[in-house]
């Protein structure tokens, strides 16, 4: 398969290259929030953290313990998608995480902050082009 600009966009935004996800986000998965009110309140959040703090923030909802703060509960993604079992399953990351956080705040700036946080998950729901 040839890659494509949206191939190649989806591995640097998958997470999964940098951290395992927590087990917990696949069991009983249930939505509680509408992706459209994920994305807006992610958005206004990432204006009021700063892209590298949110998207820090990010991996460590996807790869620690369920936490129960506000900030946690509006991060989260599992709240709007139901994840993917190809993302499940403890791995060695490809990438380490600064590196990651460093390509995804690039990524968010060259998108624009919803087209990322909207392919963000897409790729958790579908699991990435090559996860």
């Amino acid at each position: 398969m040839e890659p494509t600009e949206d191939n190649v966009r989806d591995s640097i935004i998958n997470p999964f290259y940098a951290v395992s996800f927590a087990d917990y986000l696949f069991q009983n998965q249930h939505i509680e929030t509408a992706k459209e009110d994920w994305v807006l309140k992610n958005s206004q959040l990432i204006k009021e953290m700063g892209s590298p703090s949110w998207v820090e923030q990010l991996l460590v909802s996807l790869s620690t313990k369920q936490q129960d703060t506000p900030t946690y509960t509006v991060i989260c993604p599992r709240n709007a998608v139901s994840l993917s079992t190809r993302l499940q399953g403890e791995h060695e990351p490809i990438v380490d995480s600064t590196t990651w956080v460093a390509a995804n705040v690039k990524l968010i700036d060259e998108l624009g902050t919803e087209k990322w946080l909207w392919q963000l998950l897409d790729v958790l729901e579908t699991g990435g082009v090559a996860a």
